[in-house]
């Protein structure tokens, strides 16, 4: 204790120390320390072998140096002592080189050999050295100046011939290989020539240095970094260096070689700022010491630590020096040095994670530990655990309170000893009886307390186990009072006796409403097929005469009259439209198409829908279609133009004055699909906040009040929304009072794959479609009014046509005569139409004879009823003359032209004369004469100023610029001016990219103002 009080008093932190810890730390220190040790021995080894490397290549390359030396010197001394070289040599000598002829003699001798050996050229010396001979004739009686020169010649004296340091010649130098420009670099080695006729003089070759001397240095050079230079005894380079700012080749000059290879430059270590400092340690001992010396490590001429050796030759008064980078040389040690470093690191972080693992995992355990008791305290069933041997290992304090006696007095005592209440007796029994073979048990004991009411306990008992496949290693059972459970489950089951018989109640009144919602259900769908049938009745009545009368040319008043009359029937008809479109997507009845349409065409057509009402009130139609939406996409254009025509006509009907802007514009893009966003906007009365979110709700309008200004059902809003829904698209409004509307459909489409470009033709064609004049028609109808409308449009249509008004008579007519369409009607007296259409099907002449249900029945699910029962189309009442007449150009045989219903003005023929198509134009307008008569006079009134009008925009405001044009595109292309609307959609394009091309104004400029002027002359030759 005094120990350990002592140790806590003076360290403190020792307690606090972790055992995991202090000996992770104690293994990454010795891990340490055997790392240092073994990187201080890798390196000393590699030291040595660098520095044997160096002397050994040291060696060799001295030894190559003296036999190139002694080679040289032995060709010199062959030719000295050849006989006829004796003789020359005398020669020259005795007559000090004053006849020309033997000198002649001596070069025409020595030139081919010297061409063989590599001698660039030659000359004699006499003993007062004076060139009498030499290959250069101006070195001819002139002093040896050069002190390498007298060097070698002192050595030849010495009889030590030798080769000198190469030396720059101060003139130009001729030899057998051509003249040599001043400053080439060049060595010399002589030999003393002695004569018993003449004083002594010597015989010397010279050759080149950078051919002769340099290779050898260049071949010896290893690796990346390995150098080896000579230095004269001034500690200049005396041969190129290896790393220098320059190229070597065979054709450079002495004098750049000097500049480029340092030749000539003392051999000196670089400063920080750039300057020469001293000379490198090897340099500095070889010229001071002329010996031989290793050093591992020095900074060379670069400022680069390398390892190096050198050695003096005093034959040729030159030191040879051998050097490598240190990290090259090295590169072994470092390379295990990384290795370790990287090994003992990695063994560092795997110890360190290993000991907060090892930490990490005993907290959890204690907390785990911690956990467990806190749950066992307070765990309210009695729970204790035994060994195999029975012995109690552990209890918790419910066990404790259950037994009133303390833990200490339980744990370690054998079960079968307990001092329990003789009540619980029962438990210990329950408990015991378990067959040695298994371990669990879960059953429920019933026991009498000292109070006298029943207890009933649940035993559960389970093995211990460590791991999979282990035998237990102790028992543990758990006590659960259970009286409660019981006692309630026994209630719960005399309730659910009588829940039963309640619930059996409940189920036959709910079927029974069920019963009555079904028939409610089937009442509401009978009574509007009901009214829809005796609302359309009548509207075909109106509707259909109305066409008729038309088509007689009346007064106008009366046209006038008829007119209005057509169109209230249809506006009747629109809502009771609504209506049923409404009942048909309640019924979940309405399917979407899925098909391909064009955005632009899609657009187009809900223009022509709303021109004529918006020219009326002078509302100016905009309309932007993003060029980046693809040309084709996938859906049901059908669905998508009623939506964006119930926002069109809306924006008219709730406009006065201003415009009306069509948008759509590409949100998004994918590889398959694109999502679009439409925007119909207005500069109406605009709607107020509270009121927008009632807009979508059926039967509900802002205005609801008996004075409102605005008509409608409150229906076509709520179709737009379920449509959407159908779609899973979204739709949306913006609107303020007094600021206009903007309603939104955001619509997900995919992408029409392309097709084949194909060039298609088109024909000019009439405004009607061509209808088989010679189809003979049944009509079976029994309302006499119908009959007499049928018949009518028929007959302008130039089809033969007859009447019955009951099924036998159908049958029986179709059994005498050979029609080619049967038009059948649904509600007929004694047989419907479904019935005389099968019995029809049973005859011969029925079996291919087409027949199109003509009926007022328009609620979900009757097409489909009708073509499943063997009819082959479907027309609703009141019948629309051009449904009429696509139906006849579908299932007629004949293709003879029908005239139209109302005649095309034949006024308009000086305009389709001119280059504009008024067939497509009265097409478009539906064959209104009289629209496209008033469209063609403001467009004539209006536009003639456009040209002026666009210069300034484009300059101005382009935005704007590129609406007007739009715009005109637009209406040149409703009015049948296709060279005009061309025109407008290059320019368009152009003013897309950003600009536009004055070439292309030009053309605008001139067909505009022509189309002007063919409308103006068309216009008032009609009026004539």
């Amino acid at each position: 204790m005094p120990n350990k009080s002592w140790v806590n008093k003076h360290f403190p932190f020792f307690p606090l120390v972790n055992s995991t810890l202090l000996s992770a730390a104690l293994a990454v220190a010795l891990l340490l320390l055997f790392t240092t040790l073994a990187l201080r021995h890798i390196h000393s080894s590699q030291e040595r072998i660098v520095r044997e490397h160096l002397q050994t290549s040291l060696n060799s390359f001295s030894e190559l140096i003296n036999l190139w030396q002694q080679q040289n010197l032995g060709a010199l001394q062959m030719l000295a002592n050849s006989s006829q070289g004796k003789i020359l040599l005398k020669q020259v000598l005795l007559e000090q080189g004053d006849n020309p002829a033997t000198q002649e003699a001596l070069r025409e001798w020595l030139y081919p050999v010297l061409l063989v050996m590599g001698f660039d050229g030659f000359s004699v010396i006499n003993h007062e050295r004076i060139l009498v001979a030499a290959s250069t004739r101006s070195y001819r009686k002139q002093p040896v100046e050069l002190p390498e020169t007298m060097e070698v010649l002192d050595k030849a004296l010495a009889k030590r011939p030798a080769i000198s340091r190469p030396t720059i010649a101060v003139r130009p130098i001729d030899g057998p290989r051509g003249l040599q420009p001043a400053g080439s670099l060049m060595q010399n080695m002589c030999v003393l020539f002695e004569s018993e006729v003449t004083a002594s003089g010597y015989f010397c070759l010279r050759f080149n240095t950078q051919s002769s001397f340099f290779p050898i240095f260049f071949k010896g050079r290893t690796g990346r970094s390995g150098e080896i230079y000579a230095i004269d005894n001034q500690g200049r380079f005396v041969t190129p260096a290896r790393f220098y700012p320059g190229r070597l080749d065979s054709s450079i000059s002495s004098e750049a070689l000097q500049k480029i290879a340092r030749i000539g430059t003392e051999v000196r270590r670089p400063l920080a700022g750039g300057e020469d400092g001293p000379l490198t340690d090897m340099v500095d001992f070889l010229i001071n010491r002329e010996a031989g010396f290793i050093k591992a490590r020095y900074e060379d001429y670069r400022g680069i630590p390398v390892s190096g050796a050198g050695r003096w030759i005093h034959d040729m008064e030159l030191g040879i020096i051998i050097e490598q980078d240190i990290d090259e040389a090295m590169a072994p040690y470092l390379a295990s040095r990384n290795i370790i470093i990287g090994l003992s690191l990695s063994a560092n972080v795997l110890i360190l994670l290993l000991s907060i693992t090892a930490i990490i995992n005993r907290r959890r355990l204690a907390i785990r530990e911690g956990r467990f008791r806190s749950l066992l305290d307070n765990l309210p069933a009695a729970t204790h655990m035994t060994s195999i041997d029975h012995q109690l290992i552990m209890v918790n304090p419910a066990f404790c309170s259950l037994l009133k006696l303390d833990e200490s007095d339980l744990l370690g005592r054998d079960m079968h000893d307990l001092p329990a209440p003789n009540w619980l007796k029962p438990l210990l029994q329950a408990e015991e009886q378990v067959g040695a073979d298994s371990y669990w048990k879960d059953v429920v004991t019933e026991l009498r307390h000292p109070d006298g009411n029943s207890r009933y306990y649940r035993i559960v008992r389970f093995p211990i186990i460590h791991t999979q496949g282990q035998d237990p290693q102790a028992i543990t059972c758990i006590w659960v009072d259970a009286t409660e459970r019981i006692v309630a489950n026994q209630r719960m089951e005399e309730v659910n006796q009588n829940l039963e018989q309640m619930v059996n109640e409940r189920t036959q009144e709910l079927m029974a409403a069920k019963d009555e919602a079904l028939a409610a259900s089937q009442s509401k769908a009978e009574f509007l097929a009901n009214m829809s049938h005796e609302i359309r009745t009548p509207l075909n009545a109106i509707i259909g005469l109305a066409h008729v009368a038309l088509a007689s040319k009346p007064e106008p008043k009366q046209r006038t009259y008829l007119e209005k009359m057509r169109g209230s029937g249809e506006h009747l008809l629109e809502i009771v439209n609504d209506i049923l479109n409404f009942s048909r997507m309640e019924a979940g009845k309405l399917e979407l198409d899925h098909s391909e349409f064009s955005v632009v065409q899609l657009i187009d057509k809900t223009v022509d829908q709303i021109w004529e009402k918006a020219a009326a009130k002078g509302l100016q139609i905009n309309v932007e279609i993003d060029p980046q939406i693809p040309p084709s996409l996938l859906g049901d254009a059908l669905r998508l133009g009623q939506i964006l025509i119930n926002f069109c006509a809306n924006a008219v009907k709730f406009t006065d004055q201003g415009s009306i802007s069509i948008r759509a514009l590409k949100v998004r893009d994918w590889q398959e699909r694109v999502e679009v966003l439409f925007e119909v906007q207005d500069t109406g009365i605009g709607i107020d906040a509270d009121k927008q979110t009632q807009l979508f709700q059926p039967f509900q309008q802002v205005d609801s009040s008996s004075a409102r200004r605005f008509e409608g059902t409150g229906l076509g809003l709520s179709i737009c929304k379920n449509l959407a829904d159908l779609m899973s698209a979204h739709i949306d409004v913006q609107s303020a009072p007094g600021q206009g509307s903007c309603f939104r459909l955001r619509v997900q489409l995919e992408k029409a794959r392309p097709q084949p470009s194909v060039t298609i033709v088109q024909p000019a064609t009439s405004s009607l479609a061509s209808v088989p004049t010679d189809c003979s028609i049944l009509v079976v109808e029994d309302n006499l009014l119908n009959q007499e409308i049928i018949l009518s449009l028929l007959e302008s249509m130039g089809t033969t046509a007859e009447c019955v008004g009951s099924g036998p008579e159908a049958i029986a007519r179709v059994q005498q005569h050979a029609f080619d369409l049967v038009l059948m009607d649904i509600q007929l007296p004694g047989m419907d139409g479904v019935e005389i259409t099968a019995r029809i099907r049973e005859l011969d002449v029925g079996k291919h004879l087409p027949i199109i249900a003509v009926t007022a029945n328009a609620l979900p699910g009757d097409k489909e009823a009708y073509l499943a029962a063997g009819m082959d189309d479907y027309l609703s009442k009141p019948i629309e003359p051009q449904q009429l007449r696509r139906a006849l150009e579908q299932w007629g045989h004949a293709s003879r032209v029908a005239s139209d219903l109302v005649p095309k003005a034949s006024s308009f023929d000086f305009l389709h004369n001119g280059g504009i198509d008024t067939r497509r134009a009265l097409h478009n307008l539906m064959n209104n004469e009289k629209l496209y008569r008033r469209l063609l006079e403001r467009f004539a009134q209006e536009r003639a100023e456009f040209p002026a009008q666009l210069q300034s925009l484009l300059e101005n405001n382009q935005p704007e610029a590129l609406n007007q044009v739009h715009s005109l595109k637009s209406l040149a292309g409703s009015l049948g001016m296709s060279q005009l609307e061309i025109i407008c959609f290059n320019l368009e394009q152009q003013l897309h990219a950003g600009g536009w091309q004055q070439e292309s104004l030009g053309k605008l400029d001139s067909e505009l103002t022509a189309m002007v002027e063919l409308v103006t002359q068309g216009l008032n030759l009609q009026h004539n």
